[in-house]
Formats: C-alpha cells, structure tokens, sequence
C-alpha cells in the first residue's frame, strides 16, 4: 500500500452534468478513492485489490457514482452521509464490474484488461467473495441502514446473471425475456445509485417507471456506442457474437425476419467455435473467425442500417418517460442527467446518431418543470 493512486480519468464524452459539478464532483471521488485504497484488506488480498482500486484510473460503472452524487444535490445537498458511503457506492460498482466481465466473456475494459483476463476466471469466485465481504463490512459501519439494499443489489444483479449466462445463444421463445431481463440489471444498478442518494437525505425513492426507463436508456446508449464505434478493435467484446440479445437486434429482426434463420445460424456456429473464457475469446477473437465472420456479415450490416436508427427511436421514447413521469420537484435534474446519456449519441466516433433537435422535440415544447 505505498503506491500512490494512479490518476484520476474523469468521463469525456459523457458531458451535461456530469461537466457541470465537474470541480464539485473530482474531489469527492478522489477522496472515496482514498478511503478505499487506505482499507485495511488481508495481505494475500491487496495485490488483486490494488488492481481494481490502486492502478484503475477510471473506476468502473462510474457514472452511477456520479449521478448519486448529483442526485443527492437536488434532493437536498451532498450530505457527509453521502461522503461517507460514496467509497462502498465506488467497490459495489467495481464488484458488479467484475462479475459482469467475467460472465460476458470480457477481456477488456476501458482500455486495460479485465480481472477476468488478467487472474482468469478461477480467481473472479474468490476475489469477488472477499469484495462483497469487505462491501458489506463498510456499508454496514459508515450507514448500516443501507445494509441490506447493498445485499439486495448483488442478490438479484447476480441472480439475473447466472441465468444470463446458462441462456447464451438462446432460441427466439427467450429473446423478450432475454432483453427483459438485461434491462431489469441496468435499472437495479440505477434504482441503488438513484435512490440511495435520496433516502439519505430523507427521500422515497423514484417512481418505477422512471429507473426502469432510465435503465433501458443506460444499456440502449452503451449498446448503440459499442456498435457504432466499433469496440472490438479495444479487445471489446460483439454482443451478438457472444450469445445475447440486445435492442438493435431484436429492432433488426423485427424490421427483416427472413435474418432470424441467419442468427440461428450464426450462434449455432458460435457456440462451438466461441472461446467459453475472457483468456480464450482474447487470443481467437470470433468476429476474426472466418466462418463467423462470413455469416455475421449481412447481420451487422442489417443492425447497422435498421437496428441502429430503430433503438435511437427508443431511447428518445424512454427519455420522454423518464422526464414525464419523474416528480415534479425532481424533474430538472432527472431531465440533465437522462439528457447527459442520451446526448452521448450525438459524440460517437465519426457518426452523430442523434442531432440536437431531435433531442429537444422528444419532449415537445415543455420545458421540464413545466411538463405536468
């Protein structure tokens, strides 16, 4: 533990308020990192714990971070409650990081290599267990009431994904219940950032229509920037490649039916022909497969020219509801934190997806605390 942390990479490309409380923001991250990298963990534990907390200049999920603390300001102010349980927020982010990479085959993150890749799957069980322990160890000493929402999260987050990964490649009577259920994890992961900066200042929480739009809006943006922009090159993994169902191409399916035999096709090659690990998917990617390539092919293709523009349409549908249906004293905020995501579309890499208009048409002419 006599290393310094490694500097601190604040989000680019996600502006709005995020760019806003900026200066505000930094130092109350910086300090939660310094808490976590000060917490006594076991000798054999530190070197793996360093790697998540210690050398990782962009904790993981960190948005979710970002928007409790900018939850908390328009529910009545960043409280030394919410100080103190911002670090446990930042290791819940990095525990769900972890499982996430390794459940999705994951050999990359924001530029490093997953705990998944570079420790292999064997080690994700027991590291991700002393995680969890050393979580619910500070959650229950700096605000013990938050206890038992911080087990919830990983109870359901993880119970959703085990069966996610057993239904990889799965027949189209699964696919609703497969984009179902990818959303339900995204929106867990909003309602505990959202919510929990409210009932620390005396709060309910948000109406449920409201986290679940936002969580679809969360992994439709994600999803949308992976394609457009081409991840792969990263050491990033093709949703579609390994085996789940996204909007872009259930969006794509819908609008070209006779592509439903090629995906069939296509994940009965996968599964084969797919490595079954991070360290197995990052030495023979599938997308360089020849064979997966040539069918994946008019698929892509498909999904970039339908399955694109059709999401876009959802996620301003899903932007429009989070807005509307938010409380009224909440709504200017909950309306620059939706906008900071969907604005996103309009900074990919060499393709705008979205113009500024059509952001602003989505809610009509109401400005947001107007709209009843």
């Amino acid at each position: 533990m006599n290393k310094d942390l490694v500097a601190l990479q604040y989000p680019q490309l996600f502006q709005g308020v995020f760019a806003r409380r900026r200066e505000v923001f930094v130092p109350l991250v910086e300090d939660a990192r310094r808490s976590l990298h000060t917490l006594p963990v076991p000798e054999a534990l530190r070197p793996f714990y360093d790697t998540v907390v210690r050398d990782n200049p962009q904790p993981s999920f960190m948005l979710l971070p970002l928007m409790f603390l900018a939850m908390a300001e328009a529910s009545g102010g960043i409280q030394a409650v919410h100080r103190r349980f911002l670090p446990v927020l930042l290791l819940t982010m990095e525990i769900c990081a972890i499982v996430d990479d390794t459940v999705d085959r994951t050999p990359m993150r924001s530029g490093r290599r997953t705990f998944a890749l570079r420790f292999g799957e064997p080690s994700t069980t027991p590291f991700v267990g002393s995680l969890i322990a050393l979580a619910a160890q500070e959650a229950a000493r700096v605000e013990p009431h938050l206890l038992g929402a911080t087990m919830n999260l990983f109870t359901e987050l993880y119970a959703l994904q085990i069966w996610e990964r057993q239904h990889l490649y799965p027949n189209e009577a699964l696919f609703a219940r497969w984009l179902d259920n990818r959303y339900r994890e995204n929106t867990l992961g909003v309602s505990f950032g959202l919510d929990t900066a409210l009932r620390l200042n005396g709060r309910p929480p948000l109406p449920s229509r409201v986290v679940e739009a936002f969580g679809r809006i969360f992994q439709d943006v994600d999803d949308l920037v992976n394609i457009i922009e081409d991840r792969r090159a990263e050491g990033e993994n093709d949703d579609v490649l390994m085996g789940a169902v996204t909007r872009p191409l259930l969006v794509t399916l819908e609008n070209q039916p006779s592509l439903r035999t090629d995906v069939a096709n296509l994940w009965r090659v996968c599964r084969v022909m797919t490595g079954a690990s991070a360290s197995a998917v990052h030495k023979t990617p599938a997308h360089l497969n020849p064979t997966i390539a040539k069918i994946y092919r008019p698929i892509h293709e498909a999904i970039l020219d339908v399955g694109v523009r059709g999401t876009v349409r959802h996620v301003l549908a899903d932007y429009r509801t989070t807005v509307m249906c938010s409380p009224p004293e909440f709504r200017p905020a909950i309306q620059e934190m939706t906008r900071t995501w969907v604005d996103r579309l309009r900074r990919c890499k060499g393709n705008e997806l979205i113009t500024e208009e059509e952001i602003r048409h989505s809610l009509g002419e109401d400005e947001p605390q107007e709209a009843a």
